[in-house]
């Protein structure tokens, strides 16, 4: 009789374990990425390449308890880099290293999260928070490294979810948690100042839905607790459509050195309509970024500072798999409105792309053809080159 009922109750314990037993969802995504350059006053052909592997693990334990974290490791390779004295398995941010074969794996991020309905939920741990992201333009499409409003910064805090209501707070992380002060004199770069674990961050933002079209103001501010040094994001970031045609367009304003006698400011507008019907596609990205000092803020904006840009996309997809784009492109590659620096980039890009499969491919051949009068002669940059590329990814 005993025995009966200890096995009753260990058939109960082990159905309600069962129950309570929280689900577990993997998600993620590979990409292997290849380029080569060539200097057509050249007899070498150059190449980088990057991979990347991203593992998301979603766990719901009940309707309102929740959990996230993100595992990646990414490793990349570029000309010369072998060369360089420290840079062996060198630290790149929060996720990256230089080795290419055996990239290290690391915890990019982890929250738990509770949500009272639908509409609202509360989180705490580590926060990804971005702002006017670039839409159309390829070449700036990871928000880690470019965004019109505000590249990704990390932070370890709070995070609330209302209505479409976003509220951040807490103190920076990874490569976040530097706070650097940058040295001029006479206007001179005089090299910079960075020590750990004084950044903190408050974010907030609202997503405001009015028949489909969406409007979401965002401000950030960035605490250093240093002497005449704190930074500011503020702006709007629009998503418009109309039948066949659409908008995104984001205004920014981002301030360094606030608390000083001679801040540094930057207005940044980007327009980015595009246009299909049918099999054809049209994606357009315009840049304009008014800057008050462009040697100050050289050090604090995108991967490839330039104060104005306009590209244009035009493509047709051939057969259900295989797309053919025609980018045309015009870069000043200067942050200077005294520079001219101006090159073109035209070429083609091939899209393969299998949404039953989540594959991607993606190959290109662009010439890159500078023609502004201040272009250096030495190491042949005042000559055209060509760009060669393939990526592939899929997702799972």
């Amino acid at each position: 009789m005993k025995n009966k009922i200890l096995i009753c109750i260990a058939i109960l314990a082990g159905t309600l374990l069962a129950e309570i037993k929280p689900q577990v969802d993997l998600s993620g995504m590979v990409m292997v990425h290849a380029y080569a350059d060539w200097n057509t006053d050249e007899s070498t052909l150059s190449h980088r390449y990057e991979s990347m592997l991203d593992l998301d693990f979603d766990i719901r334990y009940n309707e309102r308890f929740s959990a996230w974290l993100e595992i990646e490791a990414m490793g990349m390779a570029m000309p010369g880099m072998d060369d360089m004295e420290g840079m062996e398995g060198m630290d790149m941010g929060d996720d990256a290293t230089m080795d290419t074969e055996h990239p290290a794996l690391v915890l990019n991020g982890a929250y738990i999260q509770y949500a009272p309905s639908e509409r609202a939920a509360f989180r705490i741990g580590d926060m990804k928070i971005f702002e006017g992201i670039f839409q159309n333009y390829y070449d700036f499409g990871d928000p880690r490294d470019d965004a019109a409003g505000m590249s990704q910064k990390n932070i370890r805090g709070i995070e609330i979810l209302w209505n479409g209501l976003q509220l951040d707070a807490g103190f920076g992380s990874g490569s976040n948690d530097q706070s650097c002060y940058y040295h001029f004199m006479f206007g001179e770069y005089m090299g910079m100042d960075c020590k750990e674990g004084l950044a903190y961050e408050a974010h907030a933002a609202y997503s405001l839905e009015l028949a489909d079209q969406v409007i979401r103001p965002y401000a950030d501010y960035k605490s250093y607790q240093r002497k005449e040094y704190n930074e500011l994001y503020a702006g709007v970031d629009l998503a418009l459509s109309l039948g066949n045609f659409a908008l995104h367009g984001v205004y920014g304003y981002h301030s360094v050195f606030l608390a000083s006698d001679d801040p540094v400011s930057g207005h940044v507008f980007l327009a980015e309509p595009s246009f299909e019907i049918s099999r054809f596609c049209v994606l357009g990205t315009f840049f304009y970024a008014r800057i008050d000092d462009p040697v100050r803020t050289s050090l604090e904006i995108t991967t490839r500072p330039e104060y104005l840009f306009a590209a244009v996309e035009p493509s047709v997809a051939l057969i259900e798999y295989l797309s053919v784009g025609v980018p045309l492109e015009w870069h000043t590659n200067s942050l200077n409105e005294d520079d001219q620096l101006e090159s073109v980039r035209v070429g083609g890009r091939f899209y393969f792309h299998v949404p039953d499969y989540k594959i991607d491919i993606i190959s290109m051949v662009l010439a890159d053809i500078p023609y502004g009068e201040d272009w250096p002669i030495q190491d042949n940059q005042n000559d055209p080159s060509l760009i060669f590329g393939v990526e592939a990814m899929f997702d799972f």
